[in-house]
C-alpha cells in the first residue's frame, strides 16, 4: 500500500509539472506575439493590391460667346437669353465624367452684354453649361476685366450663387488661390492662372485693361517678364495644397500665342517648371486652336507630367470664312479626359488619358434662327443621325475634316502619354496591367 501511494503521488507530480510547463510556454508565446494567439501552421495570405477608387476629369476650352452667338440666343418674346442649343449633343458625354471643367472667357456683367471685343455674357450661359454637366468654371483669362470693376466682382458672386465651382478669380483676398475637390475619394487640387502684366505696385492688367488695387489681389496672373515670382508663388501654393490633402494636382494655364498650332518656348519652360514642382497634369488654353500633347519628366520631383498645351475653342463664331487663318482650326476643340486610380496599398496613379475631338456646327433651325452647336466627334456614332449633320450643308464633310485636323495634332502625343502611363502601371501592378 505504501509503495502504491508513492507511485500515485509521483504520477500526480509529473502531471502537475506538465500542466505548469505548458501554461508557461503558452504565456511566453502569447507575449512574443503581442497578445495575438496565432496558428503557426495556417499563415494568412496577404490580399493582392486592387483598385478601390477611380476618378475621370474632363476639360474643355473656351466658351467664346461672339456677338452672332449672343444675338441668336436672344428671344425677343421673353426678352431673355438661352444657350441650351450649344450643349445639346455634348451633354451625354459630359455627364459620364466624374467632374467636368470649362473656361468661361469674359465676365458675367448682368447688363450691357457684348460679344467682341469685350466679352460680357448673360448668366444663362452658366445655367446651360451647368445643366450640361460642367462643375468647374475657369475665370482667369485675358478677358476677365471686360466687364469693368463691377463685372469682375460680380462674376464670382454669381458663380457662387449658382452653386458651381470656380477658380482663377476670388471673392475675398483671403480665399485660396486653388480648389481641392474630393472626387470619389480622390482629392484633386486645381489651379487656374492667366498671362498678364503686373506692375511694380502690384496692379494687374490683362489685354491692356488694369484692375483696381483691390481686384488685383483677387486675380491669378503671371507675368512673362517676371516668371521667378510666379514660380515662388507656385511652390507655396503646391505645398499648401499637399498639406491640405491633395493627392493629385492639375494646373489650368491661359497662355501662348493665338492661332499658333505649336506651343512657344515660354509655354514649354513653364510646363517643365510645374513638372519640377510636382504637378501631375497641365491643361492649356487661349490660342483658340488646339496645340499638342506632351509628356514631361523631372528628376527633381520624380514626376511624369502630362501636358496638353491648348484645348482650342469649345464654342465660338471663329468660322474659317471669317478668319485670317483659313485652315479651319479655330472651329475645332477637344474634350481632354484624365483618369486617376487609387489602389488598396495606398498608391494613386494616373491611369489613362483620352481625347474626344469636337467641332462647332452652324446651321439654321426650324424657326429660321441660326444654331451654334458643339458636336462631339465620336467615331462610334453615326454623326448624321445623331448630331444633325446633313450632307446638304456639308456638315459631315466639315466635321470629318475637323476630326482629322485634331487627331493630326494630338495623336502622336496622345500615344506617347498612353504608352508611358501603361508602362508605369505595368511596372507597379503587372498582375492588374499586363503588357
Amino acid at each position: 500500500m505504501e509503495k502504491a501511494a508513492i507511485t500515485k503521488l509521483a504520477k500526480a507530480s509529473l502531471l502537475a509539472l506538465f500542466i505548469i510547463s505548458s501554461l508557461f510556454l503558452a504565456a511566453h508565446y502569447f507575449s512574443l506575439n503581442n497578445g495575438n494567439i496565432k496558428n503557426t501552421e495556417i499563415a494568412e495570405t496577404p490580399e493582392p493590391p486592387h483598385i478601390i477608387a477611380s476618378a475621370t476629369i474632363g476639360s474643355m476650352g473656351d466658351l467664346l460667346i461672339h456677338s452672332p452667338i449672343l444675338s441668336e440666343a436672344y428671344d425677343q418674346k421673353s426678352k431673355s437669353y438661352n444657350f441650351e442649343n450649344v450643349f445639346t449633343y455634348l451633354e451625354p458625354y459630359i455627364k459620364k465624367l466624374d467632374y467636368a471643367v470649362i473656361n468661361m472667357e469674359g465676365t458675367l456683367s448682368g447688363t450691357d452684354f457684348s460679344g467682341y471685343p469685350m466679352f460680357r455674357c448673360p448668366d444663362n450661359l452658366i445655367d446651360c453649361a451647368k445643366k450640361c454637366g460642367f462643375n468647374l468654371f475657369l475665370t482667369a483669362n485675358n478677358h476677365s476685366n471686360d466687364g469693368g470693376t463691377a463685372g469682375f466682382t460680380r462674376t464670382p458672386e454669381i458663380l457662387k450663387r449658382k452653386d458651381v465651382d470656380f477658380i482663377g478669380i476670388r471673392i475675398n483676398p483671403e480665399d485660396k488661390k486653388y480648389i481641392i475637390k474630393d472626387i470619389n475619394g480622390i482629392k484633386v487640387g486645381m489651379v487656374n492662372y492667366t498671362y498678364g502684366n503686373i506692375n511694380n505696385s502690384g496692379i494687374v492688367s490683362v489685354n491692356g485693361i488694369p484692375s483696381t488695387s483691390q481686384n488685383s489681389k483677387l486675380f491669378n496672373v503671371f507675368d512673362d517678364n517676371n516668371l521667378e515670382d510666379f514660380y515662388k508663388e507656385q511652390c507655396d501654393i503646391i505645398a499648401d495644397m499637399k498639406e491640405h490633402g491633395a493627392d493629385k494636382i492639375i494646373y489650368y494655364m491661359h497662355w501662348g500665342v493665338e492661332y499658333q498650332l505649336k506651343e512657344t518656348a515660354t509655354q514649354q519652360a513653364i510646363a517643365q517648371k510645374l513638372c519640377d514642382f510636382g504637378v501631375d497634369v497641365i491643361v492649356g488654353g487661349h490660342p483658340h486652336v488646339i496645340q499638342p500633347i506632351d509628356v514631361l519628366h523631372s528628376d527633381i520631383s520624380g514626376k511624369t507630367t502630362v501636358c496638353i498645351y491648348s484645348l482650342g475653342n469649345a464654342i465660338s463664331n471663329q468660322r474659317k470664312e471669317y478668319m485670317d487663318i483659313k485652315s479651319g482650326h479655330t472651329e475645332d476643340g477637344v474634350l481632354f479626359i484624365v483618369a486617376f486610380t487609387k489602389y488598396s496599398d495606398g498608391n494613386l496613379l494616373t491611369s489613362d488619358i483620352e481625347v474626344l475631338p469636337t467641332w462647332v456646327n452652324l446651321y439654321k433651325g426650324n424657326n429660321g434662327k441660326k444654331i451654334y452647336q458643339v458636336v462631339p466627334l465620336d467615331k462610334n456614332v453615326d454623326w448624321n443621325n445623331n448630331f444633325n449633320l446633313s450632307a446638304a450643308s456639308k456638315g459631315i464633310e466639315r466635321a470629318n475634316k475637323s476630326y482629322n485636323r485634331t487627331m493630326q495634332l494630338l495623336s502622336s502625343g496622345l500615344q506617347k502619354a498612353k504608352d508611358i502611363i501603361l508602362k508605369n502601371l505595368n511596372n507597379t501592378y503587372p498582375e492588374i496591367y499586363p503588357l
